[in-house]
């Protein structure tokens, strides 16, 4: 027989020993789970960008369906029509916009580092030779760059790449068709009523019905978790675009609105967008003509009122707390499942899947409350429990 204190240390024992197996056994699940995605990305990509397509699109149809009185596929087919048309205005109002801002960002390279060599000899005059040297090299290697022939040379680089990394033409042109599919995975999406719960309750047998209720129930809560976090970090990612754009390109900053549109457009990953923005903008704002500390503080004042409504309005009126994470949580979760998944994909879903974890463990934590209140019962009714625990009559 154990006494008391071996007992203590035996029953520590069993609980590392279970958390390094649950610990171990959670590694193992998202190293294979990034080995397949990463095996089968061609084939998992499509799927998932059509999923979430037709999350953001659902109401869109079903706007086209009631207001035109047509059946899901003649509104779908109507959407896509709309959808390309406005495409290709759009592609030939901003394509000309972003080739002119462009190539004038190009040309604004060289003089961009020769202002920084003014800017840092001015301030390190001891190193100014040796920083006038570095600058001109990289300013050498940067115009070479942009000539055509580099760019030509560089754009079949990648695609000889391209092709050699998928194992050659034929993969390389399937892995183009299985793109090519993802209109098609949409428009069955949006076009067929498929109920996936009613699904779940009749091909899930083996368990029990309070199980296959529960499995239903979270189904239920991860889809709408998905639904509110992409419509409405899309909606927020848009404001937040115009609104970083607009206030860049008021401020002064060249490419502002160039910077400022791709950097909210970046924000349907939380805070990516904010990170690379400030990385450009910042050197951009600081060393352009006329640029200078106050553009700076300028441009940092428009990143931080961008943030602050963001933070107080945007998100709780569009999104509210349905995710209800914290913001250190959501920056360690964009992280985690980046690195976990391997790749983009993995940042792109990290809010619904913690959020749906999260989820997950509250219940499972309400479950033990439950449980604990149930076994402590008998005990809390004293020694009048010894009647078998009937209610006193009258």
């Amino acid at each position: 027989m154990l006494n008391a204190f071996q007992k203590k240390v035996a029953g520590w024992a069993v609980a590392c020993v279970s958390v390094a197996s649950i610990g171990a056994f959670a590694v193992l699940a998202f190293l294979v789970l990034a080995a397949f995605l990463n095996k089968f990305s061609a084939v998992v990509w499509p799927l998932a960008l059509a999923a979430i397509l037709s999350i953001l699109l659902r109401p869109a149809v079903n706007l086209v369906e009631r207001r035109l009185k047509m059946p899901p596929v003649w509104a779908v087919t109507v959407l896509y029509f709309a959808v390309a048309a406005a495409a290709l205005a759009l592609l030939a109002f901003a394509i000309p916009i972003l080739i002119e801002e462009t190539v004038q960002l190009a040309r604004a390279v060289p003089d961009g580092l020769a202002n920084a060599a003014a800017f840092l000899g001015e301030r390190f005059p001891n190193a100014k030779d040796e920083i006038q040297a570095r600058l001109a090299e990289l300013k050498s290697s940067a115009v070479g760059a942009m000539s055509v022939d580099s760019i030509a040379k560089s754009v079949a680089g990648l695609f000889r790449t391209a092709v050699s990394a998928t194992g050659g033409a034929a993969h390389y042109f399937a892995f183009a068709a299985a793109f090519a599919v993802v209109p098609i995975y949409l428009f069955y999406m949006l076009s067929t009523n498929f109920d996936p719960y009613s699904f779940i309750r009749r091909n899930i047998r083996w368990c029990g019905d309070e199980t296959r209720e529960d499995i239903v129930f979270f189904a239920r809560r991860f889809a709408e978790i998905m639904t509110v976090f992409f419509r409405g970090q899309l909606t927020i990612a848009l404001i937040m675009g115009a609104l970083y754009g607009t206030g860049l390109a008021f401020a002064g900053v060249r490419f502002g609105f160039l910077i400022g549109f791709a950097a909210g457009l970046l924000n349907l990953i939380p805070y990516l967008g904010t990170i690379i923005g400030l990385g450009v903008i910042i050197p951009v704002s600081a060393l352009q003509d006329g640029g200078g500390i106050w553009l700076v503080f300028a441009s940092l004042c428009v990143f931080g009122a961008v943030q602050l409504l963001e933070g107080y309005v945007l998100t709780p009126k569009i999104m509210g707390d349905r995710t209800g994470l914290h913001p250190t949580v959501i920056i360690f979760s964009v992280f985690f499942w980046g690195v976990a998944l391997d790749g983009i994909i993995g940042m792109v879903l990290a809010i619904p899947l913690t959020a749906f974890f999260v989820l997950l463990w509250k219940g499972r934590k309400a479950v033990l409350r439950q449980e604990r209140a149930a076994a402590s019962a008998p005990a809390s009714t004293g020694p009048d429990s010894e009647d078998g625990g009937k209610k006193p009559s009258g």
